[in-house]
């Protein structure tokens, strides 16, 4: 992705854009992106995972099926740290 970076001082931009007083009468860096660019990266990461199916498939598998059952897990994992401080 393409992008402008440029120093300016704050009196040039009055004219485009509004800017806070703390601003005013400042130099001030410019950077410029393609709003195309960024409005398609963020529309992918939103749709990214949104869904409640997909997050769950996402982890299934996760945790070797080994027939062990949650109290397995939970009394291995307590005999493991029981002695950590």
């Amino acid at each position: 992705m393409e992008m402008v970076r440029q120093y300016i001082d704050a009196s040039k931009l009055m004219s485009v854009i509004s800017l806070p007083k703390a601003l005013q009468n400042s130099l001030l860096e410019i950077i410029v992106f393609p709003a195309e660019n960024m409005n398609q990266e963020k529309a992918e990461t939103k749709d990214k995972g949104t869904r409640v199916s997909d997050i769950v498939d996402s982890l299934t598998g996760i945790i070797p099926d080994n027939g062990m059952t949650l109290e397995d897990y939970r009394a291995e994992r307590l005999s493991k740290y029981e002695t950590a401080d």
